[in-house]
């Protein structure tokens, strides 16, 4: 099995971290569909697989001297840090006080379809929404904690969700929504895993599949970075899309399998 998860690991911070969707909206849906691990042993997995790819996403950005809005981003990473810890929390006193833990994960799941048709018709139609520039400290950082709050409770990073904010608030396009978008899966996730260790810890968990899985996330990070350099904005839009509709498939059987 340990080569299926490498290979979703890498497939997805692929698409990721080319498209900003973060990786967590394919390992997520992927891992439930095999039911081989819990709920929470499946959050942890994608959210360390993520943050991994999101870590070396954002060397390679440093090194090469990309763009980036530094005050936005950074005040939208404190309030991502804070919302890491938020989400983190509410999935464990839903799964804790859940009599059927798969009530969760059906809400996880539908939680994360309309995540993803709002991304979706988004990038569909971005040119007739209106475009802003927020400059308000407390807007920004209220903005990152519910973007970390949502990506923590799903696992996912937020990557979609990302996206669509970081272009209607911040007038980014959508190669640096992408770019930007990485900071905030970074923090967000690496807060969501220090407050597990800080918390329960990680003996709880199956991590058999964690090695290989990270190692698929550097991969996926390197090689989705430089696809993002390399492509046309239309094309990680396209990819963006096209990920997104079949996410949603999946997440829809996942829904129906659980029923």
């Amino acid at each position: 099995m340990e080569i299926i998860y490498f290979l979703v690991a890498i497939l997805a911070t692929t698409i990721g971290a080319t498209a900003g969707l973060g990786g967590g909206v394919v390992i997520k849906p992927v891992l439930d569909s095999i039911n081989t691990f819990t709920l929470p042993t499946v959050n942890l997995l994608s959210s360390a697989t993520i943050f991994i790819m999101a870590v070396v996403s954002i060397i390679k950005q440093l090194l090469k001297k990309d763009k980036i809005n530094k005050k936005s981003i950074s005040l939208i990473a404190i309030g991502s840090v804070i919302g890491g810890i938020i989400g983190q929390k509410i999935l464990r006193l839903l799964v804790e006080h859940s009599s059927n833990i798969n009530n969760v994960n059906i809400l996880q799941s539908v939680m994360l379809i309309v995540i993803l048709l709002f991304a979706f018709f988004y990038m569909q139609y971005r040119e007739k929404f209106k475009k802003y520039n927020l400059n308000s400290i407390i807007l920004i950082i209220l903005i990152g904690i519910l973007l970390g709050s949502i990506s923590a409770f799903l696992g996912i990073g937020g990557g979609p969700i990302n996206v669509a904010i970081l272009t209607i608030f911040f007038g980014m396009n959508a190669k640096e929504a992408t770019r930007n978008s990485i900071i905030i899966i970074m923090f967000s996730q690496g807060a969501k895993i220090l407050s597990v260790a800080c918390t329960t810890g990680f003996g709880i968990y199956n991590l058999s599949a964690l090695p290989v899985m990270l190692i698929g996330g550097v991969i996926g990070g390197l090689l989705g970075y430089k696809l993002n350099k390399k492509l046309s904005e239309n094309s990680i839009v396209r990819i963006f899309n096209i990920s997104v509709m079949l996410i949603t498939l999946l997440n829809v059987y996942n829904i129906v399998k659980l029923l």
